[in-house]
Parts: structure tokens; C-alpha cells; sequence
């Protein structure tokens, strides 16, 4: 990439398939993550923990 390379970027709160499951499945984790890649989004950051009910990532991709 050059340095005059443009982003985009995306937020996606994961949402696993089980509604009161207490942690991620890492396995349902990296198909989400699978399929936002097929599409060119590259993971840059992930927030979870105390406050953050499900794992927040934040993804980008060339513009």
C-alpha cells in the first residue's frame, strides 16, 4: 500500500449463534471473521471484556 492509500472502515458487534452463550465460540468467531475477510476487510482491533457484552471488532479495507 502507498502512503496515499484511503480506508475504510467497519464495526461489527459479534453476535454469536447462541443469545445467552457467556463467551464466543472462537470456531464461530473466525468464520465471522472468514467471511468479512472473503470481502477484504482486515481485522485491526477487537474490544471485550468488563461493560462490552459481546466482543466489538473493528475491520478495514482499501477504499
Amino acid at each position: 500500500m502507498s502512503a496515499d492509500t484511503r480506508w475504510t472502515y467497519k464495526v461489527v458487534r459479534f453476535k454469536s449463534a447462541t443469545f445467552f452463550k457467556l463467551r464466543p465460540d472462537p470456531d464461530e468467531v473466525a468464520e465471522q471473521l472468514n467471511q468479512l475477510g472473503q470481502q477484504g476487510w482486515e481485522l485491526v482491533h477487537v474490544v471485550e471484556g468488563y461493560g462490552v457484552p459481546s466482543p466489538v471488532l473493528y475491520l478495514k479495507r482499501p477504499a
